[in-house]
Formats: C-alpha cells, structure tokens, sequence
C-alpha cells in the first residue's frame, strides 16, 4: 500500500502529527468552551455569538492566509501561526464570571483568525514535500488522519473536561499548538521557488514569474473549467451540509431522545466515515475524476436517506456512509487541484475555496437553526439530502466531462512531445 510507505516519510509524518494534536487540542478546547459560557451566562446566546465568530475571521483573514502562503515560506507562516494559537489558547484561562464573556469571543476570533492565516500554508505546502505520483495517497492519508481527530476528539473531549475541568483543557490546547509548532520546525522543505519553477511545464515558466492579485487569479480559475468546476463542487455542498450539522444534535434530541449519547454517536459515525473514506480512497488514485464526479452525490443521497431512518443507529449508519463518500471526494478533488493549479498560486486557490466554504457553512448553520425551529426535522433533511445530491451530480458530470478532456490532452502530448499547459496560472 502507497500509505503505509508514506507513513515512513519523516516530513509528512511531521507534517501530519502536527495537524493530529493541534486538532485533538482544538476539540478539547470546543467543548471546554462551550461548557464554560453555560456554566458563567446560563444563557444559549453566549454559545451561538461564539459559534459564529468561528466563521467571521475566515471572510476577513481567509484570502490574506493565500497571500502569505504564495509569496513567503509556508513552513514559517505555519509556524508563527502556531505559536501565536498557543499563546491565545491561555487567554480562556482568565474567564472567572458573565462579565468577562468578552474574552471568550476575543480569543475564539483570534484563534480563528490565525487558523485561517495557516491552514492555506498547510495545504498549499504538501505538494512540496511528496512526489506528483504521491499526492493522491497522502491526499487520503489526510483525510484519514481529519476523521481520526473528529473520532477521538468528539468522543473523549467531552470525558476529559469531565474529569480534569476547562482549565486543564485550555492547557493542553495551548501545549498541543507549541507541539505542532515544534515538529513543523524539523520540516526539510524544498526552496519553494526553486520547486515551483522545477514542477511547472516549460510553456507556463515564463509566466509564472511576479505574484499576480485575486482579481486576475479569478479571471484564469474562468478560463479553466476543470479547477472553476471543483470550486463550484466545493463551495455548493456546504449550503447543504450546515443543515446536517444543525441536524446532528436535532436527530439526537428531538427525533431520536438519545440526547448527548446520541450526539457523540453520531459525530463518532462522522469520524469513522472520514477514516475508512480516507483510507479507501488509495485504491481509487488511477481514477480522481471518476470519483470526484460520484462520490458527493452518494454522500448527498445518504444524507437524505437518514430522513427515512427508523432509529438513531440507522441514522449513524447513513451519517457514517456520507462521510465514507465524502472522505474519498475531498481526498480526490484536493488532488486535483494540486494538478491543476500551478504551485505559485496553490495557496490563493485554497484560500479561496476554504474562505467560500467556510463562510457558506456558517451560513447554511444560521439558515438551518431558524428553519428547524418551525419546520419538521426529516423535511429539512429531505430537501438538503435532494440539494446536495442534484447539484453535484450536475458539477460532477462538469469534472468527469473535462477529466476525460485532459487525459486525451495528456496522451496527445506524450505521443507528440509537446507540452500543453492545463492550469490556473
């Protein structure tokens, strides 16, 4: 298996140990959060004004993050951004009484904020440390890793705040951002100039000399429909995923009276879907396409399917299935985008389509909470199971149409010698 030599790689185990502890210590902080603004307001207002300052930052600092990841070293801005989370991460620890709430929406914005500053430089950076053959499998190997931390994390985070309090909670947060930091630190990292000049086709060398702006990056993302149909793909499932978020603790509660077991159930399913999809997804590498163009359409018609579940197991079972797909889809198509975009821009691209994403999901969960409060649950997720499933069949049949376009392009040019250019440059 591809994975399991990957694994042995020093600099992407790094690179993946970072992000598995910094995630474990962003869950525990989550639940430490949330549990001590009922402890000190006794009031859901508090909880909901933090849950969307988890969204603001990514419309604000979201694009800067690209800038940042395409024009200085993304190992140092990965680093920095570590660094300062750690620093933030004990800012929670000053929280004593309601009047000091205002910390809470301070420090959950600047967490935020610096996440949004990294996480272009953590996507932008892996095409840097694996081969172009490798970029599918560690692509996989990440999803993996995405569901193993939603695994863990859903599952403990709430048993170690339990056990050990908010404080020792906020503690480890702030460690696990200073552990991150120091194994990114032991990175070995290719000149990032010197790799994108070796990795680009002869024909777009010379223009990819000088940073280019948003405006004219979005003008080349028109004029390549493959990378203009991946981001559409990416940025209309979470108008209907923030329903299912909102569906998950709806499900538990209302339907199903399974309460907080019934929401650690069904975020555990999540975890585990991202892990098998993730792993499963290696054995598809030879066909991105063909899966990008399917698998968020299955993940769609699951979730519609838990609208017919007659209990909450069944339910986890479909939420688990989704993520299945959905693990898969998100391994293929961050692929091709690494394909596809050349690596000067690979940053922006990700800010991009992280920043859309991001702030259409907050969206989506605003929109989900107020229909739920008068609308009937399994009609919400109907329609949003429909919505997702029609709209990536459409965008889906757009990447298999122009997958199959490029690789007669590609067998064309290997047959003549001649090198054509196919990316966002």
């Amino acid at each position: 298996m591809k994975t399991l030599a990957l694994v042995k790689k020093p600099n992407l185990r790094r690179l993946l140990t970072a992000n598995f502890f910094s995630g474990i210590g962003d869950w525990f902080n989550s639940v430490a959060v949330l549990s001590l603004l009922l402890e000190v307001t006794g009031t859901a207002m508090a909880v909901g004004i933090t849950l969307a300052l988890r969204t603001l930052p990514h419309l604000i600092f979201g694009p800067l993050g690209g800038i940042l990841a395409d024009r200085f070293n993304r190992k140092t801005v990965m680093i920095v951004c570590d660094l300062a989370r750690a620093v933030i991460a004990l800012s929670f620890l000053l929280i004593s009484s309601a009047s000091d709430v205002w910390i809470v929406y301070a420090a959950t914005f600047l967490l935020v904020m610096f996440s949004s500053l990294y996480n272009p430089s953590r996507l932008s950076i892996l095409p840097q440390i694996v081969s172009r053959e490798e970029l599918a499998a560690a692509n996989a190997l990440d999803q993996t890793i995405y569901g193993t931390v939603m695994a863990v994390g859903s599952l403990i985070g709430g048993v170690f705040v339990a056990m050990w309090g908010n404080e020792v909670a906020f503690v480890f947060n702030s460690f696990s951002f200073l552990f991150s930091g120091w194994v990114l630190m032991r990175l070995t990292v290719p000149n990032q100039t010197e790799q994108e000049e070796k990795a680009a086709p002869v024909a777009d060398q010379e223009a990819g000399k000088g940073a280019i702006s948003y405006r004219e990056l979005l003008h080349m993302i028109m004029r390549t429909p493959i990378v203009l149909a991946i981001l559409l793909m990416t940025a209309m499932w979470p108008i209907g995923g923030g329903f299912f978020n909102v569906l998950i603790s709806v499900y538990a509660y209302q339907v199903f009276d399974a309460g907080k077991w019934g929401i650690g159930l069904l975020y555990g399913a999540i975890g585990a879907g991202f892990i098998v999809g993730g792993l499963i997804a290696e054995f598809f590498h030879k066909r991105p396409y063909e899966v990008a163009a399917l698998s968020f359409a299955i993940e769609g018609l699951a979730f519609l399917l838990t609208s017919f579940s007659p209990t909450l197991y069944v339910t986890a079972l479909f939420y688990a299935l989704s993520t299945v797909a959905g693990g898969m889809g998100n391994a293929c198509l961050r692929t091709l985008l690494m394909k596809h975009v050349h690596a000067r821009n690979l940053g922006r691209v990700f800010a991009l389509d992280e920043t859309f994403s991001n702030v259409l999901l907050g969206l989506s969960m605003l929109a989900g909470g107020w229909i739920l409060a008068f609308a009937e649950p399994r009609i919400v997720g109907f329609a949003a199971g429909a919505f997702v499933t029609i709209t990536s069949l459409i965008l889906g049949r757009a990447i298999w149409v122009e997958g199959q376009t490029f690789k007669k392009k590609t067998t064309r040019c290997e047959a003549t010698g001649v090198v054509e250019s196919s990316h966002v440059d």
